[in-house]
């Protein structure tokens, strides 16, 4: 995600008038009429009591989780549609056997075409990886096994650490070799350390997990039961000295700028000079390494630990790494762990859709490209772009009212503001795919081309300035992010369809979702973590001492709000782990309404579509958008690991702290949706 940084000019900033908007509608053949989706809705529902039911409750039970799915929505099953969208390009491309060599429909296509090539991969079997499997079995001692594992890290297995570019926090002009902790197959420290039912269970599936995996890989019973108490054992020491993932949101947390003098103190085990010589990375190029304690158990490791349990623990990332894109058997077994048990998907997507999901993930600006080109009108991105003025606009005008924030602090806050990069679509200069090494041969192979041209690529940053022009997401995704180093909001042409933009919907529809995902955007450079980061994308404090005191007040009602809610029995979410998102969506809702709100300065007020007024319109937007309904085992996962709280907590969760919305719906005092202790940051 190093991207570029351009002066955003907010005071001047014009607001999207109607007229604009209907003249966009006008071009593409429709009006600017579309309310809200009336069948979704679940009218039995007092929007006081559950506007995440009221919102789209019909939908979600008309409509369950398919069973190749983990959540399911209009928006996630947008997501998908553009996956369709994508078939086609990859099918055209597949079929063109005879495009130039090197070129993008060659690459694409070849690609894809191995992938879908079933029969071809199912005969392979464990063959596309023996090479590497032999290569860990070949090492004689510590010092040729490191230097396999460095052979590793160059296709993506980085494993137990990774050492890739990113900014510098203290130099953000410039790109650092940073060291981060690596190595776990579970998705956090917990599961291997946590006394709850649930993870104990987990780690019993894992090891027996893992027996079948090595079991595939011909060793008998009694090997593969020993092996995978190995990688237990192995993971479980790594586990206990990572940090956990709410530690892991404090930038303070992973800062610790080092010299390779004190690296090779750190951990003097690893054999730094043979690894800095594989990666042609010079010795005096700046550092920092996230986890300190991490890399000294690794070292311990290193010392401790017998060869032939590196070798069983190394043998296993390489195949858990590779299971996907195997045969049939290993597929079967990797998602019978990682989809079913984990995440309660109960059958894999069709191949042709994991084909394209792994397409956009290696070769993503190639296929980005055509996608581009059939499917996102310059239009919609010019009328994306106003929109983002409106809500930058009305956070420049939030900030200046702000009754808790002091003067200095508020023309620090304005700066950042106004420094606000802004990205819509696809990037500006597209990667060169033409050297990657793509037939249609051996799909393994076509991986780690894939994934050695992406390692290559992020290294060869190491020790630049920042190139500015990069994107940290793929054109066809359906999301959009906040870079805080480049502060700079990004939203692919992915999400910028219905329901979340729509040039066919109601002004009070679009603001109340992709409005709504912008100003989470725009909050992200202003929640606990954004906010540590200066209008330079330094991580240096700006904010006077009696401010930030507020501002950390203020985060804690966010997470103590949250931490109340629950999933199931005993199971809550972890307030201090999702106080970013949730800071994000209250902050989005609050700046999106206001900046619906001032679009309609001077003009006359919006007929009600439907029944509904158009603030009505524009929460109810916001509800049909991120009203997820996701699998319960999805959501135990997301509990331990993921910043961002499920759907329902998502909706009602921001909501039920804006005057504005109970004053939409006329909701009492005492209500669900009303909080008597409203928390407000933004």
């Amino acid at each position: 995600m190093r991207i570029r940084l351009l002066a955003f000019v907010l005071l001047s900033a014009a607001l999207v008038t109607a007229q604009d908007l209907a003249s966009s509608s006008a071009s593409t053949g429709g009006s600017a009429s579309k309310g809200v989706e009336l069948s979704d809705m679940n009218r039995a529902i007092d929007p006081c009591t559950d506007f995440f039911e009221y919102a789209n409750g019909n939908w979600r039970a008309q409509n369950p989780i398919p069973a190749s799915m983990v959540r399911w929505s209009r928006r996630w099953r947008s997501g998908e549609t553009i996956k369709d969208d994508i078939k086609v390009i990859l099918d055209d491309a597949a079929a063109n056997k005879s495009a130039a060599p090197g070129s993008t429909e060659r690459l694409i296509g070849d690609y894809y075409g191995a992938c879908t090539n079933e029969t071809k991969i199912n005969a392979a079997g464990l063959k596309p990886v023996e090479p590497w499997l032999a290569e860990i079995d070949a090492a004689k001692d510590t010092v040729q096994l490191l230097g396999v594992m460095a052979k590793l890290h160059d296709i993506g297995v980085t494993v137990p650490f990774a050492l890739g570019g990113a900014q510098d926090p203290h130099q953000p002009t410039m790109v650092l070799a940073d060291i981060s902790a690596n190595g776990l197959s579970l998705p956090e420290r917990d599961y291997y350390l946590g006394s709850e039912v649930r993870l104990q269970e987990a780690r019993t599936k894992f090891v027996e997990h893992v027996t079948k995996m090595f079991r595939l890989m011909g060793a008998d019973e009694a090997a593969a039961g020993a092996a995978s108490k190995i990688v237990l054992n192995m993971e479980t020491h790594l586990a206990e000295a990572s940090l956990d993932p709410a530690s892991l949101r404090d930038p303070k947390a992973t800062d610790h700028k080092t010299t390779f003098a004190q690296l090779q103190a750190m951990a003097s085990h690893v054999g730094w000079d043979a690894y800095f010589e594989h990666l042609k990375l010079p010795k005096d190029v700046a550092l920092n390494v996230q986890e300190p304690k991490f890399l000294a158990e690794v070292d311990r490791e290193i010392q401790s630990v017998p060869l032939a349990d590196w070798k069983t623990y190394l043998k296993w990332q390489v195949l858990n790494s590779a299971a996907p894109f195997l045969s049939a058997n290993f597929v079967d077994q990797d998602f019978a762990f990682n989809g079913k048990f984990l995440n309660g998907a109960t059958e894999l997507k069709p191949r042709w859709k994991r084909c394209a999901e792994s397409t956009d993930e290696l070769l993503g600006e190639a296929l980005g490209k055509e996608y581009v080109a059939r499917h996102f009108p310059p239009e919609a991105k010019a009328k994306m772009q106003e929109l983002i003025r409106n809500v930058l606009a009305a956070m420049h005008d939030d900030i200046l009212s702000l009754p808790w924030m002091g003067e200095e602090t508020k023309k620090r806050a304005l700066a950042k503001l106004a420094t606000f990069n802004v990205k819509v679509g696809y990037p500006d200069k597209w990667k060169d795919y033409s050297h990657v090494a793509v037939t249609r041969d051996n799909f393994w192979d076509n991986v780690v081309a894939g994934r050695r041209f992406n390692v290559d690529d992020n290294r060869s940053l190491i020790g630049k300035p920042v190139d500015r022009g990069r994107w940290g997401m793929t054109p066809p995704t359906s999301n959009a992010y906040y870079t805080p180093l480049l502060n700079e909001i990004v939203f692919p042409a992915g999400i910028l369809v219905p329901p979340a933009f729509d040039v066919h919907a109601s002004d009070a529809m679009n603001y109340g979702a992709i409005g709504v995902v912008i100003g989470h955007e725009i909050s992200h450079g202003f929640d606990d973590e954004g906010s540590q980061y200066d209008e330079l994308g330094a991580l240096r404090n700006w904010w006077t001492g009696d401010d930030l005191k507020k501002f950390q007040e203020r985060g804690s009602c966010v997470a103590k709000q949250f931490d109340g809610y629950f999933i199931e029995p005993g199971v809550h979410h972890n307030g201090k782990l999702v106080l970013g998102e949730s800071i994000g969506d209250l902050g989005g809702a609050k700046i999106a309404f206001k900046a619906y709100q001032k679009s309609l300065e001077g003009k006359p007020r919006p007929a009600n579509v439907d029944g509904f007024t158009p603030e009505q319109q524009f929460f109810i937007a916001w509800g049909q958008w991120r009203g997820d309904a996701v699998r319960i085992e999805t959501q135990r996962v997301m509990v331990q690991s993921d910043p961002h709280p499920i759907g329902k907590f998502r909706v009602n969760g921001p909501l039920s702290n804006l005057p504005e919305f109970q004053q939409a719906f006329s909701c009492k005092a005492g209500a669900d949706m009303v909080r008597a202790e409203r928390c407000e940051v933004w």
